[in-house]
């Protein structure tokens, strides 16, 4: 394989990803009311349908990154992994389902259904982080049996932690930092995500660390090379 192509893929997802979170601002939050929905989508419906398409583009990169992975990965651990990819992959593209529906008739939207909407698309971001546990461990457990580099192990610590810690955005009161789809999603949680897939993309790209080679030759037997016993 092309060894550089998982760090491309990275930085690609990376780009891609962060020009669609900067492509329109935050969905109005929980605390909002409908008609602030209405007025955003209003004001920002061509540049949703550009945030999805980014986002779409950038799940390819992604898509990459995660099938090398899942490839250096062996054992209970890399079904964990499968099954948290496939889940963040899903989850995010559902909620652009919703996102990009919102953009497509901004005129006939009426309040009470774009705030439904809206916060069925919100609650992606406080969900998701289940399922990047289920990615950011089995490389962690990876990168501590020695197949991946420990730097990335401490990365995929970090990232794990915080987003154990982020769980509570799935009950946190409106208005606050740990509302869902508030600060702590977008502002803390956002770069965390992006810069842990562009390091494991990073870190496929580098020559696997491999042990000293043991010899695979047969042992003389003891018998054999004992010298023979003289005759008194």
């Amino acid at each position: 394989m092309n060894r550089r192509l998982p760090m491309i893929a990275g930085i690609a997802f990376a780009v891609l990803y962060a020009a669609a979170l900067l492509a329109v601002p935050t969905l109005p939050g929980i605390d909002k009311p409908g008609s602030d929905v209405v007025a955003y989508v209003n004001e920002h419906s061509s540049a949703m349908r550009v945030q999805v398409l980014l986002m779409a583009f950038g799940s390819l990169a992604l898509v990459a990154v995660l099938a090398y992975a899942r490839d250096r990965l062996t054992g209970p651990p890399a079904y964990a992994f499968t099954i948290g990819s496939a889940i963040v992959l899903v989850e995010v593209n559902t909620a652009m389902w919703f996102v990009g529906g919102l953009s497509l008739h901004p005129d006939q939207l009426g309040s009470a259904t774009a705030r439904t909407v809206t916060d069925i698309a919100i609650m992606w971001g406080p969900v998701l982080t289940v399922a990047d546990i289920m990615v950011a461990v089995p490389i962690l457990l990876a990168a501590n049996a020695g197949q991946f580099p420990r730097w990335l192990g401490i990365i995929a610590a970090i990232f794990a932690v915080e987003q154990l810690i982020e769980t509570i955005t799935i009950i946190g009161p409106p208005g606050s930092f740990i509302s869902p789809g508030g600060p702590m999603n977008h502002y803390l949680g956002g770069p965390l995500f992006i810069a842990f897939f562009v390091a494991l993309g990073v870190a496929l790209s580098l020559p696997e660390e491999s042990g000293p080679a043991e010899s695979t030759a047969p042992k003389a037997d003891a018998r054999e090379t004992d010298p023979p016993l003289e005759a008194e």
